[in-house]
């Protein structure tokens, strides 16, 4: 583990001249794209056998009277009728969602639906007196597309910097770091990475997050078995404690979590309630990557800088791999590791690689393969960025994004389908192979799929 990069976070698309050779990949053929084909939008399953097939009919009473107490919401409220989004009427993404198998899929935590969250949503008051039916419009827009979740903050309007910098959660005054509050290239790109990656691959627990996070108690319980952090026992309980977490229930091989975001984070989706520009992080958005953020930094974030301390970073912002693997085997239930493929010096120089270009490839592949994707790490030197240094091969710059998908040309050579969530667009883009893979710095994978060929990085 390299401890002083901490700087997979700022708006690197400021520096990325060279990814001119990325092009969209929205409304594309999916021929080529390496099976399970990862979806576009709305989300469709492939490949799925007859046995494990989604659910795409309504077939009882309360599914039926819950799906139509949300169309009925929709088609008459007077705001959230249509998607700010993209002006997509509500009602078509809801048949979209059942038709896909997305609205009844129910791979959630506690084994509940999307619909049964949605409805909890509609049904209960939200924390901060935020309106229900925004919060199940964004629900349905995000599974609908979860290539909208973005980590750009957005700017606060002057009438509402002085609510931003005097209350928190429960009311109190607070006082914030003047000049810091409207943060331009924010540090939640690993965060907002994990975010993607449940709305993609768990709609249900992404669902489910959604209505517990905006709910009054503003924060989602989640139960892990301890094997999900360590083989042994004993380290699992050793991570809980040094990342801060205290387990309200806890054996040798389960812990039941209460993850919340930090203090103000609330204070920022209050904001964005009122303040919603497009391209900006939604309420959800918000929520999310401060639970995250928290979760990652020893319970250290603060929603209204983007600043977190903690021990294992000496960056103010964003979050390094060892806590990446953290929160992603949190919220994967499952053990994953961090390979870290490049070689750096202790002065950010890149002064080489630790494994064939090959080897990562294959890596991203065989996941890609097994029907999950990687969340992967990349890095800019000075040379690739036109910026003077010393050293043309120190790293200036670096960003998280989601490796979704691959697909080879009629000449051989192998394109990624990447999520980013920093990049402006709602859609995915293609990054040809052999210019991505000699920037990535780390990447996340299941244990079972890498462990055997690689040395693991904690």
């Amino acid at each position: 583990m390299i401890n002083n990069i901490g700087l997979y976070n700022n708006n690197i698309q400021k520096v990325q001249t060279p990814l001119s050779v990325a092009t969209n990949f929205n409304g594309m053929q999916t021929n080529g794209v390496s099976k399970p084909a990862f979806s576009f939008f709305p989300l469709k399953k492939e490949n799925v056998s007859t046995i494990n097939a989604p659910k795409t009919k309504l077939t009882t009473k309360e599914e039926y009277d819950s799906y139509n107490a949300l169309l009925y919401a929709f088609s008459t409220s007077k705001t959230e009728k249509l998607s700010p989004q993209d002006n997509v009427s509500r009602q078509a993404k809801l048949d979209k969602l059942l038709r896909n198998g997305v609205l009844l899929s129910n791979n959630s935590n506690d084994k509940s639906t999307v619909l049964l969250n949605l409805t909890k949503v509609l049904n209960n008051k939200r924390a901060g007196d935020i309106d229900s039916i925004k919060i199940a419009g964004q629900i349905i827009d995000t599974l609908y597309n979860p290539a909208i979740i973005t980590q750009r903050f957005g700017d606060i309007p002057k009438e509402a910097q002085s609510f931003v910098m005097k209350k928190d959660l429960q009311g109190n005054f607070i006082q914030g770091e003047d000049g810091s509050i409207n943060v331009q290239g924010s540090g939640t790109c690993v965060a907002a990475s994990v975010e993607f990656h449940m709305a993609n691959k768990h709609p249900a627990e992404f669902a489910r997050w959604a209505e517990s996070l905006t709910s009054p108690k503003v924060s989602v319980e989640k139960e892990i078995n301890l094997s999900a952090l360590s083989k042994n026992p004993m380290n699992a309980i050793w991570l809980l404690r040094e990342f801060g977490v205290k387990p309200e229930a806890m054996n040798f091989y389960k812990a039941k979590l209460n993850l919340k975001p930090d203090e103000n984070a609330i204070v920022r989706a209050q904001i964005q309630d009122n303040y919603w520009d497009m391209g900006e992080r939604n309420i959800l958005d918000v929520l999310f990557q401060s639970t995250l953020m928290q979760l990652g930094s020893q319970q250290s974030y603060n929603s209204l800088t983007d600043i977190r301390a903690g021990k294992f970073n000496s960056n103010p912002q964003g979050l390094i791999e060892f806590e990446k693997t953290f929160i992603e085997s949190v919220v994967e239930n499952s053990e994953r590791t961090s390979i870290v493929y490049q070689n750096v010096d202790n002065n950010q120089n890149l002064l080489g690689w630790n494994t064939d270009l090959s080897t990562i490839q294959k890596h991203i592949t065989d996941t890609i393969d097994s029907g999950e994707d990687v969340i992967a790490g990349y890095v800019l030197t000075a040379r690739e960025c036109n910026e003077p240094a010393d050293n043309p091969n120190k790293i200036v710059n670096g960003h998280e994004i989601t490796i979704v998908g691959y697909k080879k040309g009629l000449d051989g050579k192998l394109t990624f389908v990447c999520n980013d969530t920093d990049d402006d667009k709602s859609k995915f883009v293609e990054y040809p192979a052999d210019y991505l893979l000699p920037k990535i710095h780390h990447a996340g994978y299941p244990v079972e799929i890498v462990e055997d060929n690689t040395q693991k990085v904690a």
